[in-house]
């Protein structure tokens, strides 16, 4: 760019591609970076306006929020001491006269730290339980901090008969480890909250249902504002709470999203909602603005939530993803 040359003067397209261009060079710097971008972009080839879908698709793109390796590596930081550690030492403190005794309040938080183990949601192949690995290196945590959920409980076969002989034999349920008071779950994204719904009932019901004392809390890195009311208002767990709430102005096309906000002139809302419509029930008709509508432009550093819009995840034969997706398969 020529002394002369600046990004305000150039058309629309070039000033969007610079700004692309530099986000792989700084905060998208572990992406691919050979020019993917032009092989996305060659997706939107309606020939009637493909010149207008390629801007508008580049405008989405210049708005995308990626969270790479370094900064999904802070928020596990943020989630140990924000979430966790910070709300127990307050506690510690109101229970000691709020005390500021270093020792005693370190001493209290590892007896605390003692008492609890970390979850991932999911089974062990899935990006929940993933994460775990790199939230213990950052919170120098020991491994025995760690347990999968099939290690909460212990079961024994209780073997009777009643009067008439019949096998009445039954499977005793009970916590493992009664010394744990607290069992805490860690997720990626919180998109409606179903899996951490269905996590409620096929375990932490259970917990309750055995020791209603012990705690039960989800954590997370990043949560839309529907889907934690949803997991706070429908189960049993105890605390649920995120690092990064993403309200309803994340939502690509809501009346109050932060994306439109500003006015350009080239840039039409209509449109892009109905390109991305229009492509999205060609690749996910079922939800052709992500997952129960999620309408997001995010992806993480180990993968895409399907909650964001279709365009930028789904792969197939006819289709080049700018930010992948791995799916669960069964």
């Amino acid at each position: 760019m020529s002394a002369n040359i600046t990004e305000n003067t150039l058309p629309i397209y070039d000033r969007l591609l610079y700004k692309v261009i530099t986000y792989y060079a700084t905060i998208w710097k572990d992406r691919r970076s050979d020019k993917i971008y032009n092989d996305w972009l060659n997706n939107f080839k309606d020939s009637s306006c493909e010149e207008k879908e390629k801007l508008h698709a580049l405008f989405l793109l210049s708005k995308f929020m990626y969270f790479g390796n370094v900064e999904l590596r802070e928020l596990l930081r943020c989630v140990f001491r924000d979430l966790f550690k910070y709300p127990i030492v307050a506690e510690i403190r109101r229970n000691n006269n709020n005390t500021k005794d270093i020792s005693l309040i370190n001493r209290m938080f590892n007896d605390e730290l003692s008492k609890t183990k970390f979850l991932g949601v999911g089974n062990p192949s899935e990006s929940g339980v993933h994460l775990l690995y790199y939230f213990r290196q950052e919170n120098n945590l020991e491994k025995g901090c760690f347990i999968n959920t099939h290690e909460i409980f212990k079961t024994n076969l209780i073997k009777e008969k009643d009067a008439n002989d019949v096998d009445i034999s039954r499977i005793d349920i009970k916590i493992r480890n009664n010394n744990i008071k607290r069992y805490v779950f860690i997720d990626d994204f919180c998109g409606s909250g179903t899996q951490a719904k269905d996590y409620s009932k096929d375990i932490v019901e259970q917990i309750k249902h055995i020791n209603k004392d012990i705690e039960v809390n989800y954590l997370m890195l990043f949560g839309t504002e529907d889907g934690i009311n949803s997991v706070k208002n429908e189960t049993k767990f105890d605390k649920v709470e995120t690092v990064f709430t993403i309200d309803n102005s994340f939502k690509c096309f809501s009346d109050n999203s932060r994306y439109f906000c500003k006015p350009i002139n080239e840039i039409e809302k209509d449109f892009c909602k109905n390109m991305c419509e229009k492509y999205g029930n060609t690749l996910w008709n079922m939800h052709p603005l992500g997952y129960k509508d999620g309408q997001l432009l995010l992806s993480l550093f180990h993968n895409t939530p399907d909650n964001t819009l279709p365009i930028f995840w789904v792969e197939n034969t006819n289709w080049t993803p700018i930010f992948k997706r791995f799916h669960k398969i069964y």
